[in-house]
């Protein structure tokens, strides 16, 4: 849907597969494996971390914690400047590919022949194809997406109006994915310090911290996802098909109820998992708690033997 490849277009004017090896490893593939991955650890790490900040925040002692938070510190401090570089090099590749995505993330409505700003923050105006009150670094735009502060880059005004993403929201999405990066960097270089020093288990300041970045990567990725989805529009498939021409024939009362359906199971079963999940969170690891068993191998799928008491 982003950079499509190995399409067919058959006898009705429909998009089909040529080539699956193409279909899937298309030009963005790498790209978004890599930077999804990464989010994903991430995203667990500093969950883990929260909660183990939590509890040694009652006990710094408590052992169980101590390796949680100390095996999350380690993942944030590790992992996420390589996700910054992985960033990186996934917008250089969306640049190549998707280039009115870029334009809508940095909101470029204008060309820049001299080189681009980086536009740190602004309120996008689509109606007047502009960003007002815009604070902006001059040429690093083109510093960052090229490599050169004089690169040229083309804006919106190169494009037809009607083929504009929703530069507002793509565009603030956009900062909250990196803002919650650059914020999982500084827990990780925060921490890093502290270990250095000695002093990972004693600070409250870096346990407040690492529970206030509890929910960062959950934002990160759906604010990545906004962008990602909401920047390719007004396509379904980037460049061939667009929104308007993909919507299903349904009337409005069937879309309505089955949405309606769609929220109602997943609020409840949602709601449910995260109950039951801060109920787990809520007790830290006790002194002699049995694991599992080592009488019979554990396993996460298969058929599983049974226990030969029941099996009798």
């Amino acid at each position: 849907m982003q950079t499509p490849a190995g399409y067919a277009v058959n006898a009705d004017g429909q998009y089909v597969a040529a080539d699956w090896l193409k279909v899937i490893f298309n030009p963005s593939f790498p790209y978004r494996l890599v930077h999804m991955v990464l989010a994903a650890y991430l995203t667990t790490a500093l969950v883990v971390g929260a909660v183990g900040a939590f509890h040694l925040l009652r006990d710094q002692h408590l052992a169980g914690p101590r390796v949680m938070f100390s095996m999350a510190m380690w993942m944030a401090t590790l992992v996420a400047p390589i996700q910054i570089i992985a960033g990186d090099q996934h917008g250089l590749n969306t640049l190549e590919h998707q280039p009115v995505k870029i334009m809508g993330m940095e909101g470029h409505y204008q060309s820049h022949p001299n080189g681009a700003p980086l536009i740190l923050f602004g309120l996008p105006d689509q109606a007047e194809g502009k960003v007002k009150y815009a604070i902006e670094i001059p040429k690093m735009g083109s510093l960052v997406l090229k490599h050169s502060p004089d690169a040229p880059m083309a804006g919106l005004d190169t494009v037809p109006r009607k083929d504009w993403p929703p530069v507002p929201i793509t565009f603030w999405s956009f900062r909250i994915m990196v803002g919650m990066g650059l914020l999982m960097f500084g827990l990780g270089l925060f921490s890093a310090w502290c270990r250095w020093r000695g002093k990972l288990f004693q600070s409250r300041l870096l346990y407040l911290f690492a529970m206030a970045m509890g929910p960062a990567g959950f934002i990160a990725v759906l604010a990545g996802w906004i962008t990602t989805e909401t920047g390719r529009q007004p396509f379904t498939v980037y460049g061939l098909l667009r929104t308007a021409d993909s919507a299903s024939p349904l009337a409005a009362p069937a879309v309505g109820s089955s949405l309606i359906a769609f929220v109602i199971v997943y609020f409840a079963v949602f709601a449910a998992g995260v109950v039951y999940l801060l109920r787990l969170m809520a007790q830290p690891p006790h002194p002699g708690e049995s694991g599992p068993s080592s009488d019979m191998p554990a396993r996460a799928a298969g058929i599983t033997p049974a226990v030969e008491g029941i099996a009798r």
